[in-house]
């Protein structure tokens, strides 16, 4: 018995095998490249050989049978086409046609339309094949048939053909769905409305780019589709467009498994910074809603801190580790070990661990500097910057001398003092021209709450580079000082032309030297705005003889704090946002005054994180239009559809209803009219009668 089409049931899936085989190949096996030719050619091979059994099957049938293949043969030919318009995304086929030498921007386009036709084509071609051969079945269609002279037995070209139309069909609709999610991703606009940026590069991070000399290249390595990719992807096409000294490229370390292992990723999930030969690692979690969360707990950084880790991973890629010494022995906050038992229960978070991981995001090299250490005799050469951080002993006169002798050569220091606390300036007071007052301030007026008079809040900041975020926000922002001395001028003491200063945080006017430390302003206090941090900047210091005057050091750079509470870990929640740093859930983040005295006030700004105040709106509207456009678009569709169906039903049934009714209306006016039914039946009888005498008369006419 006659097969019901030419060609087996097998050739079609073998045909859809070998088009899986070639998109794992290229897709999966990159880092293979053996296996991937193997597996290329081969695919490529079995798809050649069905083209070519389909076109011997379309010659050799003919009628229905021959149809049947033609359908076929225009599906796998729409397959191939397919094949064909991802090779022309490939830099090979970009090449072949002359689109190798697009820009950027013109290259992302041609690639994701090509990419997007491709996959129109493709959907359009397997799925009505798919379905055809769901309909014609396994049964006799397990060889060859290619007689030209075969039965067309059982082969319903008709109900095929509506089949293959019906799968286009939904082909067709699924790569519209496809297009308009494309085409909404890619006009797709994002507007920060939030106080401070959550989601977008800071000014510090931006800072750093302009000012460095070489681009930097970013590795997304994420799965194809994931939010939190396209997170960041955003995030660096802001920094790319303020800076232009960026270079974006998204990866799966599946895929690029290679490239991943070149830089170090064994996950998905990391973003590497490259610049040059060095590059650093910032991992991320998959999930959205884990990376918009930000928790100390968690070693990666969320959504929300994204900017101050690129922020600090950029301070690594463009200028080498500098080292910061912390002054030890004294009872500073950073060696609250070496203070006396009795006094350090009373101080409890007397700490300054977040203002070391400043310094370690600043790539700063932390070493601690006592008189065992060798600060007795002089400061180390390799010192980029000496911080003396609420001292409550007083540092010892050859160690104030070796200070002195380390900023009069062009060094930087940051000196933070404490009213409870024997120490001193020493030396350092005539050569930074500033004297501290043990005496400490207080404020009835404005205060925080939970601190009394003797926690004064102030928002009384000068333009300094030191200090430009608070600047930039003192309308709003204030910082708690607690137990504050006070700063003032005192003679210059030093060598050449007297350094210049600037008191960059002052107190507000309501505060008042509380002189009997009673939080009450009593006869003889005075309100006034008092200075409590300064910023110096000493001229350069002599040339040394026989030195190469390209080495020459700039003048010093320091910075003086009549409250070293300031620095201290416990204020970071109390004050939100403090001189150094802000204490958010993903961690510390740097401010201006380390990066000033580092000489680096080109990469100071605000580092956008989640203590900024967002604006947030609510997803409902959004959460709408999203089902309107994806479910109430097609139920209109299917609506419609519906009831065209349901309008060609009834005009159909309309007809043989009508024929029905003739019978029916026959025997209603047979009951209506009983007098003509009764003449009719006499008739009859006449006419009966009739036949008896003349057998030859028509019996209707005799009716």
């Amino acid at each position: 018995m006659a097969m019901r089409t030419a060609t087996p049931w097998w050739l079609t899936w073998q045909h859809l095998l070998a088009l899986l085989i070639l998109f794992v190949a290229q897709r999966f096996l990159g880092h293979w490249s053996t296996l991937q030719l193997v597996a290329t050619i081969a695919s490529v091979a079995a798809i050649a050989a069905t083209l070519g059994l389909r076109v011997v099957a379309v010659i050799r049938t003919a009628t229905d049978r021959r149809a049947v293949e033609r359908t076929l043969l225009l599906a796998t030919i729409g397959s191939i086409a397919g094949i064909a318009l991802w090779f022309l995304t490939t830099k090979t086929g970009a090449g072949i046609v002359g689109a190798g030498h697009l820009s950027a921007k013109g290259a992302r386009r041609w690639d994701v339309s090509l990419t997007v036709l491709a996959a129109i084509v493709s959907l359009a071609s397997i799925v009505p094949m798919v379905m055809i051969e769901a309909t014609l079945g396994l049964a006799r269609r397990d060889r060859f048939d290619l007689d030209v002279k075969g039965s067309d037995d059982a082969v319903e070209h008709r109900r095929v053909r509506e089949v293959g139309l019906s799968g286009l069909t939904i082909a067709l609709a699924g790569a519209l769905l496809m297009v308009t999610c494309n085409v909404a991703g890619e006009r797709n606009l994002r507007k920060d409305v939030s106080y401070f940026k959550t989601s977008s590069p800071g000014a510090s991070t931006k800072n750093i780019l302009k000012n460095t000399s070489e681009p930097i290249k970013v590795l997304l390595f994420f799965p194809e589709v994931n939010e939190v990719k396209d997170e960041l992807e955003a995030y660096f096409e802001d920094l790319k467009d303020a800076t232009h000294k960026v270079e974006i490229e998204a990866h799966d370390p599946i895929v690029a498994a290679g490239l991943a292992t070149d830089y170090g990723v064994k996950e998905q999930g990391v973003v590497v910074l490259v610049r040059g030969d060095k590059h650093e690692k910032i991992p991320m979690d998959t999930d959205i809603e884990r990376a918009r969360r930000a928790t100390k707990s968690t070693t990666k950084p969320s959504l929300r801190t994204f900017d101050g880790a690129v922020n600090a991973a950029l301070m690594k890629l463009v200028r080498a580790k500098r080292v910061a010494y912390l002054t030890v022995g004294h009872g500073e906050i950073n060696d609250p070990d070496s203070l006396d038992p009795r006094l350090r229960e009373q101080l409890p978070d007397a700490r300054a661990n977040t203002l070391k991981d400043i310094l370690r995001a600043q790539n700063y090299e932390i070493k601690n500097l006592g008189a065992m250490d060798g600060l007795a005799d002089d400061v180390p050469e390799d010192a980029t910057l000496v911080m003396v951080l609420g001292p409550r002993t007083a540092l010892g006169d050859d160690e104030l001398a070796a200070l002195d002798r380390y900023v009069a050569r062009g060094g930087s220091l940051l000196l933070a003092l404490d009213p409870v606390s024997d120490a001193t300036m020493g030396p350092l007071e005539g050569r930074l021209a500033v004297r501290f007052d043990h005496t400490p301030i207080a404020d009835d007026k404005e205060f925080l709450p939970s601190g009394g008079p003797q926690v004064a809040l102030t928002n009384q900041f000068s333009s300094h580079a030191s200090i430009t975020t608070l600047a930039r926000a003192a309308s709003n922002r204030g910082i708690p000082l607690v137990k504050a001395g006070t700063l003032e001028d005192a003679p210059y003491t030093g060598d050449g032309a007297e350094p210049k200063k600037t008191y960059v945080i002052r107190s507000m006017s309501t505060s008042f030297r509380d002189l009997n430390d009673n939080q009450k302003f009593d006869d003889g206090e005075k309100r006034d705005r008092y200075n409590i941090a300064a910023a110096i900047e000493g001229p350069k210091p002599a040339p040394v003889e026989g030195a190469d005057p390209a080495e020459a050091k700039d003048g010093f750079r320091a910075m003086v704090f009549s409250d070293v509470d300031l620095f201290a870990d416990r204020m970071g929640m109390q004050g939100r946002q403090i001189l150094v740093y802000r204490e958010t859930n993903g961690g510390p983040l740097p401010d201006d005054a380390l990066r000033w005295l580092g000489g680096e006030e080109n990469y100071a700004g605000d580092i956008t994180s989640e203590l900024d105040v967002a604006i947030r709106h609510s997803k409902k509207e959004d959460a709408w239009w999203f089902l309107l456009t994806i479910v109430g678009a097609p139920l209109l569709v299917l609506g419609a559809g519906l009831a065209s169906t349901r309008r060609r039903l009834r005009a159909k049934g309309a007809r043989p209803a009508a024929t029905k009714a003739a019978p029916a209306t026959a025997k209603a006016t047979a009951k209506a009219t009983p007098a003509k039914a009764a003449a009719t039946k006499a008739a009859a009888s006449a006419a009966a009668e009739g036949d008896d005498n003349d057998d030859d008369k028509d019996p209707e006419e005799a009716s």
